[in-house]
């Protein structure tokens, strides 16, 4: 996992697209972190594969959200 910070404000960075391999389909979006879990779920259950470290991620920050962590 990578965390980047990008100019939102540039023109390039507003509309980024995959450059896939062969046979892989990527879909990109943006989703408030407060509700990543519940996008996650929600995408799992339409019959998305969710990467097992966005889905750990999103699960670490339910569990601080629900036990008022942070």
């Amino acid at each position: 996992m990578v965390h980047v910070r990008l100019d939102m404000s540039n023109p390039d960075n507003q509309n980024p697209r995959p450059e896939l391999d062969e046979n892989e389909f990527i879909e990109c979006f943006s989703t408030p972190l407060k509700t990543l879990y519940a996008e996650c779920k929600k995408l799992e259950a339409e019959g998305y594969a969710i990467d097992a470290r966005v889905l750990t991620l999103a699960e670490g920050i339910e569990v601080a959200r629900q036990f008022k962590i942070v």
